[in-house]
C-alpha cells in the first residue's frame, strides 16, 4: 500500500540536506519512491515523500540514507520517527 512519510529531522541543516541530495543523485532514485519534496520548516528541512510501500521507504532509510547522513554529518542523531499515512488514492497530474 502506498504511503506518505513526513519527517522533521531535528539537527539536519539545509547544507547537510543539499550534500546528501547531491550524493543520492549519483545513484539514481531509490526503488519505490514516487515523489520527494522538501519544504522549509523554520530554517530547516521538512521532508514529505510518497512511497510505493512502507518496506521500500524503510529499506532506503536503513541502507542508503542513514549511512550517508552519518558519513556527511556524524553529529546528527538517529532518524526521527516519521509521521506516516496510508494513501487511499493517487491521481497523476500532468502538465503539458
Amino acid at each position: 500500500m502506498p504511503i506518505v512519510r513526513i519527517v522533521t529531522p531535528r539537527e539536519l541543516t539545509w547544507d547537510t540536506y543539499n550534500q546528501v541530495q547531491a550524493r543520492l543523485a549519483q545513484d539514481g532514485p531509490p526503488d519505490g519512491l514516487i515523489v520527494h519534496t522538501a519544504v522549509d520548516n523554520h530554517g530547516k528541512p521538512k521532508i514529505i515523500d510518497v512511497w510505493e510501500s512502507e518496506e521500500q521507504a524503510q529499506a532506503f532509510g536503513e541502507s542508503r540514507l542513514g549511512p550517508l547522513i552519518a558519513e556527511i554529518s556524524p553529529d546528527v542523531a538517529g532518524p526521527p520517527e516519521p509521521d506516516q499515512l496510508e494513501i487511499m488514492e493517487i491521481k497523476s497530474l500532468l502538465r503539458g
